[in-house]
């Protein structure tokens, strides 16, 4: 497999962790929502269509987060090592990806 140039490492793991924070910020705040509208007293009935708005986006946001753990996976798996075998700062608290067989 092609490895990852440093620069190109750093790059993929600033933006991909960038979007992965807003992606976790935006599940807490669909979160709320859903626990909000599940304590509205029974006076008032939350409106089923929006519920159903709500788990939509909470679905694909840990959709989201789940694929940027993959793709750090992968730039974990790719990246480029210094002469000594040793990986970047960045690259060491990535997700591994197992790329190995399983038998």
């Amino acid at each position: 497999m092609e490895k990852m140039r440093v620069r190109h490492t750093d790059d993929a793991v600033s933006g991909v962790s960038a979007l992965r924070e807003i992606l976790v910020n935006e599940l807490a705040n669909i979160e709320s929502l859903i626990a909000l509208s599940a304590q509205e007293s029974e006076d008032i009935e939350a409106d089923p269509l929006i519920l159903e708005a709500y788990q939509r986006l909470r679905t694909s946001l840990i959709s989201g987060v789940v694929s940027a753990d993959e793709v750090l996976g992968w730039v974990h798996a790719l990246a480029e090592k210094d002469p000594e075998g040793n990986e970047l700062e960045c690259v060491r608290r990535l997700p591994h990806v197992n790329i190995l067989p399983t038998n």
